[in-house]
């Protein structure tokens, strides 16, 4: 997202306000199906679940696996819902969700959000892991050999950034055959990528450079598991800015 958009042009740019737009949008994920993570606890906790139905009077989703998780979610001030339709991220936030049965099924209601976030894949932000989280990007060939093992500088679901004392020995357009990202909870993401960009930043003794990655063939679970951890990088920066 370009650092030069008005809060309005943000505004213009990444929200949907009417309610028809946003009824359109939740019933499309309603019919599709589609898989959709609801984080609570200050991201710490989430349920899987997908919308049953969206309404004026209300937005109806299913009960996740986990019986506690569920128990824990109707005690929740407010949460956030995640989706992901064709690449294309949809956030919303709930307030105040109730258990009830919706015909002979258990579900939860939420009120219809006044606002619904759309981002396309290459709108999305590419979060900074604080100091505390050194999560590290190690570099395999094709034989299976490290060949470099780097603290990563910034992170999305499109890829990932590092920045090296020295240019490092790629190639703008190389593809690298495995890169092993373990992120919180000892998740890991792998998959090949491909060398975006190199990018001299600093003088020192032997320079500093920035290289951005992007994956290839991520799956859908490793896309989930990026943005759980963005989510929560997003909280705990909040919670000590006190914001």
């Amino acid at each position: 997202m370009s650092a030069s958009l008005s809060d309005q042009e943000i505004e213009d740019r990444f929200f949907l306000r009417g309610q028809v737009e946003i009824l359109s949008v939740l019933n499309e994920l309603a019919h599709r199906r589609e898989p959709v993570s609801v984080y609570f606890n200050q991201g710490q906790s989430f349920i899987l679940t997908a919308i049953l139905s969206a309404r004026p009077d209300g937005l109806v989703f299913d009960l996740g696996g986990d019986p506690n998780m569920n128990r824990q979610l109707e005690k929740v001030r407010q949460c956030v819902f995640m989706a992901f339709p064709d690449c294309i991220r949809v956030q919303f936030t709930g307030f105040d969700p109730q258990r009830f049965m919706w015909g002979d099924d258990p579900a939860f209601w939420v009120p219809i959000p006044e606002r619904i976030i759309r981002l396309q894949r290459r709108e999305f932000y590419r979060n900074l892991p604080p100091i505390s989280q050194d999560f590290r990007a190690k570099l395999h060939d094709d034989q299976g050999n490290i060949i470099a093992d780097w603290r990563l500088h910034d992170i999305s679901v499109d890829g990932f950034g590092i920045i090296t004392e020295g240019e490092p020995p790629l190639r703008i357009g190389e593809t690298v055959a495995q890169v092993w990202i373990t992120l919180l909870n000892k998740t890991n993401v792998h998959c090949p990528v491909t060398v975006q960009h190199i990018t001299f930043i600093e003088r020192t003794k032997l320079g500093k450079f920035q290289v951005g990655f992007q994956f290839k063939n991520l799956s859908h679970a490793m896309d989930i598991a990026i943005q759980k951890t963005i989510l929560n990088i997003e909280y705990e920066r909040h919670r000590l800015l006190g914001k």
